[in-house]
């Protein structure tokens, strides 16, 4: 059996977040790596390097992982570098959120006035030459 493993690059290069994930593939599986990413494989894949990291990965993040992963391995490079902008899980479903809001009025303060004088005396003059 022969291992592959994936090098996954979190974020910008100023964090040095980065994770593994390593296969360990038969010949077969080596020669036709389309056979391994399936839909359940990539559930998987998904749920794995969701907890390594402790990010979301959505839908076109992880086609590209696959994606990837799937052309190195077909092209008999044993590790693939990866470098992606992944944001953390509580943001996953930060879309959904539904929030309606305080929609109450607050009360009006009438303005205290009485401790308001004017600063130069009188207006100036309107002078129209």
């Amino acid at each position: 059996m022969v291992e592959y493993t994936l090098h996954l690059a979190i974020g910008n290069s100023e964090t040095n977040n980065s994770i593994t994930h390593t296969l360990q593939l038969t010949p077969d599986l080596e020669n036709n790596p389309d056979r391994l990413f399936d839909l359940p494989f990539s559930t998987k894949l998904r749920t794995v390097l969701q907890q390594k990291s402790n990010c979301a990965i959505n839908n076109a993040q992880l086609d590209r992982i696959i994606t990837t992963w799937r052309e190195d391995i077909r092209e008999g490079y044993r590790t693939t570098r990866l470098s992606l902008d992944l944001l953390p899980l509580e943001f996953e479903n930060i879309h959904q959120l539904q929030d309606t809001g305080d929609r109450t009025i607050p009360p009006l303060l009438s303005p205290n006035l009485s401790d308001i004088e004017p600063q130069g005396g009188a207006l100036p003059p309107l002078i129209f030459s």
